[in-house]
């Protein structure tokens, strides 16, 4: 969903300063500024994905090595990595079949068994929000990091869902709500967190500038572009990036408002469909959905996909499914709670259709047409 005037802020980018403009300049920052401003928190990092942001927010922590972190078994990998690149212990549990997102019951039972769990990281899957406000409850003062990359624009209690956690990520993918084409952010309170992902996402340095750093045995023209507090990754987006995303937030409500409207017309399609289950969500919550989910009643999900893509309507599963059946965890040290049979159905009956601002009522339709046949 990109117009010229994303084209023209790209250009005036490319064009300015002769070109030399590349890397986080004045484009960058009022992005980071109005992400925050319209998100509701005091700071919004801006990086090059939302995969980046999530590495990013979980060692902006601070917690100490070794430490347990609750993940739901039905995610996006990179949710899981984040724990395991910073050398921490995913505590995995199951998902609540209705929603898709982390089971609140098995939060307790974890804790349960595992006091001494120092976060979580919720994940709003489709844009589904998590009931974060009961998770608060559960777990106190432990971190909760919040995985909005599909949802961003998500509301709970008429307020964006970022503004309940600790720290939360969001995604700039083409496919997501507005995009920079790659990109993400991290969006927090918390100017600790806020500071040191800023470090972070540039190798680690205090900063961009020629201010003179004063640190034992270091020489007295030391400046602070070339020391390093964190040890960081090169994360930064393009400034050309900030631009067309200063315009893309400008346009969430109306991405938002044709996400939800696509979604009510395909509810309308599949809620009393006999081959399919389709999922609920919070009374209080305003999604804005990435994708239409469903649960296919049956074993004959791949049947039922090709018979959609066949008409060349897309289809995608769902994520992960159960990320501890994936060969690239088989031998990593993790606790496990319970027998995460709600993923395991997610895997092999849950699916995807689009509810992307770009469908017609005409797609729509066909969508439906398709629909009657199975």
């Amino acid at each position: 969903m990109i117009g010229l005037e994303e084209v023209k802020a790209v250009m005036d980018v490319m064009l300015s300063n002769k070109g030399t403009r590349w890397t986080v300049g004045p484009e960058s920052i009022a992005f980071e500024t109005e992400l925050a401003t319209v998100t509701g928190v005091k700071r919004a990092v801006v990086v090059n994905s939302g995969s980046s942001a999530l590495l990013i927010a979980t060692a902006a922590l601070k917690l100490p090595k070794g430490s347990k972190i609750l993940v739901p078994a039905c995610n996006f990998p990179t949710a899981f990595n984040a724990i395991i690149q910073n050398g921490h212990i995913p505590v995995v549990v199951d998902v609540d079949l209705s929603t898709f997102n982390i089971s609140l019951d098995e939060v307790r039972e974890a804790l349960v068994q595992h006091p001494d769990i120092a976060g979580v990281i919720a994940v709003n899957i489709a844009g589904n929000p998590v009931d974060l406000i009961k998770l608060r409850e559960i777990v106190g003062t432990r971190k909760i990091i919040l995985d909005d990359c599909d949802g961003y624009g998500t509301t709970l209690n008429d307020k964006f869902v970022e503004t309940y956690a600790d720290v939360s990520c969001v995604s700039f993918h083409a496919a997501h709500i507005i995009t920079t084409g790659e990109g993400g952010a991290v969006l927090t309170d918390d100017e600790n967190i806020a500071n040191r992902a800023v470090k972070l996402r540039e190798w680690g340095r205090v900063s961009g500038t020629d201010k003179i750093y004063d640190y034992p045995g270091f020489p007295v023209d030391y400046k602070e572009r070339y020391v390093y507090e964190e040890i960081g990754w090169n994360m930064k987006p393009l400034e050309l990036q900030c631009a067309m995303g200063r315009v893309q937030l400008r346009r969430l409500q109306e991405f938002k408002d044709a996400r939800r409207l696509n979604y009510h017309r395909l509810d309308k399609i599949f809620v009393n469909h006999r081959a399919f289950t389709t999922l609920g969500h919070l009374p209080n919550s305003d999604p804005c959905w990435f994708s239409f989910p469903l649960m296919v009643n049956g074993d004959n999900r791949g049947q039922i996909m090709q018979t959609f893509e066949d008409q060349n309507i897309e289809t995608r599963t769902v994520f992960s499914g159960n990320i501890l059946k994936h060969p690239a965890y088989k031998d990593v040290e993790l606790i496990k709670i319970g027998d995460m049979k709600n993923a395991d159905e997610i895997m092999k009956r849950g699916m995807f259709l689009s509810c992307h601002p770009s469908l017609t009522p005409d797609m729509i339709q066909f969508i439906s047409d398709v629909a009657s046949k199975i």
